[in-house]
């Protein structure tokens, strides 16, 4: 692997470093449209997506387990630049307390809402912390949800926390962002059934049935769910409590509401 490596990062002065350092801040990420993942599962999920990796950075002192190196040659054989990095300096670039000695530098994109959407959606709305971003989507991965459309995007889609939450899986989703208005102009046109998981929701969400097509809006913890859907035709289903607990965490509710609409 040695002699595949294109370059040593080992100072703090190198211009490399410092714009890895940069793009800890969401501006330089979108002004960039770069991001990091950082991880064996995340870039395993990666380099088998269509996104474009500009860099692999590896320190073979942090590398874990067995099935690195079988990885690090995956993104050999597609002639992924690989840079060997000190410890001192993959520390500093990593966005974890264990990094586990892989990091990927990739070109994010943001592409339009599809017209050949179908199927169930879910929609975060303004959620704010990125691991619960990050775990909505998995969450959604899991029961067969493809499709996630942000609605007044609030948490960087790329932000590498939301990446790890998500144990990659953003890289194999059908994701877009749209504003709330515009958004609920294209379910409505394609007849979607519009669901609203409310703390106060007329519906219990065991005993509803929904259509093949809904979309699925689960708000910030906060501030709930923004008020442009309450003016649309919808439908709000709570989620049954006890005990006098009158909210959950959002990837929570997300994951409960999921799994009771498509079990």
């Amino acid at each position: 692997m040695k002699n595949l490596v294109n370059k040593n990062i080992t100072s703090y002065k190198n211009p490399e470093y410092k714009f890895l350092i940069s793009l800890k801040k969401n501006r330089n990420r979108k002004s960039e449209m770069k991001s990091i993942a950082e991880g064996y599962r995340e870039n395993l999920q990666l380099i088998e997506s269509n996104y474009e990796v500009d860099s692999l950075y590896i320190c073979n002192s942090l590398l874990m387990g067995d099935n690195n190196e079988e990885l690090i040659e995956k993104f050999i054989a597609k002639n992924i630049r690989t840079v060997e990095v000190s410890e001192k300096i993959f520390k500093e670039i990593s966005y974890r307390d264990r990094p586990d000695g892989i990091l990927t530098l990739f070109n994010t994109k943001y592409n339009q809402i599809s017209n050949n959407l179908s199927g169930p959606i879910l929609i975060p709305d303004q959620i704010e912390k990125p691991g619960n971003l990050g775990t909505m989507i998995r969450t959604s991965k899991s029961f067969g949800i493809n499709n996630i459309i942000l609605s007044d995007e609030v948490t960087d889609i790329f932000n590498p926390n939301v990446i790890r939450s998500s144990i990659g899986h953003i890289f194999n989703t059908n994701i877009w962002s749209s504003t709330n208005q515009e958004l609920i102009n294209i379910l409505n046109k394609k007849d979607y059934q519009i669901l609203l998981l409310d703390p106060d929701g007329e519906v219990d969400i065991e005993e509803f049935k929904p259509n093949i097509n809904f979309a699925l809006v689960v708000g910030a913890e906060q501030y709930g769910i923004s008020d442009n859907w309450f003016e649309n035709k919808h439908t709000s289903i709570r989620i049954r409590s006890t005990n006098n607990v009158d909210s959950l965490n959002a990837s929570t509710a997300a994951a409960i509401g999921m799994w009771e609409l498509t079990k």
